[in-house]
C-alpha cells in the first residue's frame, strides 16, 4: 500500500506535464489571443526560469534538516504538504480573457510548483529503502500511474472536446479545472504515505542535538545588525558559490554523466513530442484534435507492461533494456513518418488502422523511454555517497533537472520561433506548406536523433542490481569502521568503473 501511496504522488507529476504539453499550447492560442511564436517563449522562458530555480531547490531541499521546521516536518514531505494546495493556482491558466502578463505569470508558478515538487518527490525512493528490488517497486509503481495520469488525460480530453466541441472554450475548461483539483488530492495522499530519512540517517544527526539555548544564541545573533553591506554581499556570494560546487561536484560522478547525456536527450524529446503533437496531428494528418488525443491514450499499451519493465530492469540490467527500448522507438518514429507520407494516399480506414497500429507500438516503447531514466536515478546517490560520504539526492536531481529544463526550454523557444517565421497560426483552417513540413521534421527529426545518442551513451553504463549491491555492501562496511585497505580487488574495480575516482580518493572520512 505504501508504493501505492508514493505512487499517487506522479498522478500529479507525470499528469501535469501531460496537461499543458497536449492541450496549453493550443488553448492559448486559439482562445487566449497569443500567437504560437509567443505562447512557445512563454513555455520555453518558463523552463528556463525552473531550471535555475532547479539549482536551489536542490539544495534546499537536500538541506531543509538544517533548519528547526526541517527537523519537524521533514525534508522532503515538507515541500509535498505546501505543494498540495498551491496547485490549485492553475485554474487561472484556463479562463479565456484573462491578461496575457497573467498568463505568463501563472504559468511560471505552475512549473516552478512542478520543479519544486519533483526536486523532493523524486527523491523519496533512496530515503524509503536501500533495497534495489523494493526501490524497482516504488519506482515501477509510480511509472505505472503517471504512465496511468498521462494516458488517461489525453483520452477523457478526447472524449469531453468530441463531445462538447473544439470551437469554444467550456469544454476545456470544465475537464483541466477537475483534473487540477485531483492533482491537489494525489498530492495529499502522497504525503500521507511516504517517509524519509531521520536527520541522523542523512548525515545531519549534530542539528538534532542543538540545545534550545543555542539556537536562542543563534536567533538573538540574528536579530542584531547586519554590519556592512559589502559584508552581506560577502556572505551571499560564498553561499552561492558553495552551491555551485555542490552541483559541479555531481559531475565528477561518471555513472551520472552517462545517465544525465541519456536523461535529457530523452525528456527534452519527450517535451518537444508533447507540445508538437497535436499540431502534428491536426496539421500534417488532416485529423481532429480529438483523434490526436485518442492516439495518446494508445500509450495505456505500456500499463500491463510495467511489471515486464521492472523484472527486466533486475533480470538484465538498464544497459541492455536501453538498447531494447531505443531501437523500439526507433522503429516506431519510422511508423509515424509512413503515417505522414500516406496520409491522404491510403483509403482512410486502412490509414487509420495502420495509424493506430503505429501508434501503439511507438508509445509502448515511448513509455519505457520515461520509465527507465527514473529506474536508474535512485542509484546516482549511492554511487555518489560512496565518494562524499553523504547521501545528496536532491542535488543530484537539481543537475539533472537545470540541464533538462534549460535544453527544453530553449528548444521549445526556438520551435516557436521557426513556426512563427513559416507563418503558422492554429486559428486558420489551413496552414502554409512549410509549416507543415517544420512541424514533422521537428518532431520526428528530434525524436530520431536523441534516441540514437541516448543509445551510444547507455551502452557505458554500469549500473545493475548486483553492481549496485557491492557498492551498498562496501558503504556499510566502511560506515562500520572497515578499513579501506580490506577492500577486495572486485569491489575496487566496482566502485571505481561506476565513480570514475580512485578507490583511494573515496570515502574521505575514513582512513586509508
Amino acid at each position: 500500500m505504501s508504493a501505492i501511496g508514493y505512487g499517487m504522488g506522479d498522478l500529479y507529476g507525470g499528469g501535469q506535464g501531460a496537461l499543458v504539453a497536449t492541450y496549453l499550447a493550443l488553448f492559448w492560442n486559439r482562445f487566449c489571443g497569443m500567437d504560437i511564436g509567443l505562447t512557445q517563449g512563454v513555455i520555453g522562458m518558463s523552463a528556463i526560469l525552473s531550471a535555475f530555480a532547479a539549482l536551489g531547490f536542490g539544495v534546499l531541499c537536500d538541506n531543509l534538516y538544517r533548519f528547526r521546521v526541517g527537523r519537524r516536518f521533514g525534508r522532503r514531505r515538507l515541500v509535498l504538504a505546501v505543494v498540495a494546495p498551491a496547485v490549485l493556482v492553475g485554474f487561472l491558466l484556463w479562463i479565456p480573457g484573462l491578461p496575457v502578463a497573467l498568463y505568463c505569470l501563472v504559468y511560471v508558478v505552475w512549473v516552478m510548483l512542478a520543479q519544486l515538487f519533483g526536486t523532493s518527490y523524486s527523491t523519496l525512493p533512496g530515503e524509503m529503502t536501500t533495497d534495489f528490488s523494493e526501490r524497482t517497486t516504488l519506482s515501477t509503481v509510480r511509472l505505472f500511474l503517471a504512465t496511468a495520469s498521462g494516458t488517461l488525460i489525453p483520452l477523457v480530453g478526447g472524449i469531453v472536446l468530441a463531445t462538447v466541441g473544439e470551437d469554444h472554450p467550456g469544454g476545456y475548461m470544465g475537464f483541466t479545472f477537475v483534473v487540477t483539483a485531483m492533482f491537489s488530492l494525489a498530492i495529499v495522499i502522497c504525503w500521507h504515505s511516504t517517509w524519509e530519512m531521520t536527520p541522523r540517517e542523512a548525515g545531519f544527526g549534530v542539528y538534532e542535538t542543538l540545545s534550545r539555548g543555542a539556537q536562542g544564541s543563534v536567533h538573538r545573533n540574528a536579530g542584531r545588525p547586519a554590519g556592512q553591506t559589502c559584508s552581506v554581499i560577502r556572505t551571499w556570494t560564498h553561499r552561492a558559490a558553495v552551491m555551485l560546487r555542490e552541483y559541479l561536484s555531481t559531475l565528477r560522478i561518471a555513472e551520472f554523466r552517462r545517465h544525465l547525456v541519456v536523461y535529457v536527450m530523452v525528456m527534452v524529446s519527450m517535451d518537444l513530442f508533447g507540445q508538437l503533437f497535436l499540431f502534428f496531428a491536426i496539421y500534417d494528418w488532416g485529423s481532429s484534435a480529438a483523434f490526436g488525443s485518442m492516439l495518446l491514450t494508445c500509450a495505456v499499451i505500456s500499463l500491463p507492461l510495467m511489471p515486464a519493465f521492472g523484472w527486466a530492469v533486475v533480470a538484465i540490467g538498464p544497459r541492455r533494456l536501453y538498447a531494447i527500448n531505443f531501437a523500439g522507438c526507433l522503429i516506431g518514429v519510422a511508423w509515424l513518418l509512413a503515417s505522414w507520407l500516406c496520409a491522404g494516399v491510403m483509403p482512410r480506414p486502412a490509414w487509420t488502422v495502420f495509424t493506430v497500429i503505429g501508434a501503439l507500438w511507438f508509445f509502448s516503447f515511448k513509455s519505457l523511454c520515461g520509465y527507465l531514466p527514473w529506474q536508474v536515478f535512485p542509484y546516482m546517490a549511492d554511487v555518489d555517497h560512496i565518494v562524499t560520504g553523504r547521501y545528496r539526492s536532491a542535488t543530484f536531481l537539481g543537475t539533472q533537472t537545470f540541464a533538462r529544463q534549460l535544453c527544453s526550454g530553449l528548444l521549445s523557444i526556438g520551435v516557436g520561433l521557426v513556426l512563427a517565421a513559416t507563418g503558422f497560426d492554429s486559428q486558420h483552417g489551413t496552414q502554409p506548406f512549410a509549416a507543415h513540413i517544420v512541424i514533422g521534421a521537428m518532431l520526428l527529426g528530434w525524436f530520431a536523433v536523441a534516441m540514437i545518442v541516448g543509445w551510444i551513451a547507455s551502452q557505458r553504463m554500469a549500473i545493475s542490481k548486483e553492481t549496485d549491491a557491492i557498492l551498498l555492501d562496501e558503504i556499510a562496511r566502511l560506515q562500520h569502521g572497515g578499513s579501506k585497505g580490506d577492500v577486495t580487488d572486485k569491489t575496487r574495480a566496482v566502485v571505481e568503473r561506476l565513480t570514475g575516482v580512485g578507490y583511494e580518493q573515496c570515502w574521505p572520512s575514513q582512513e586509508a
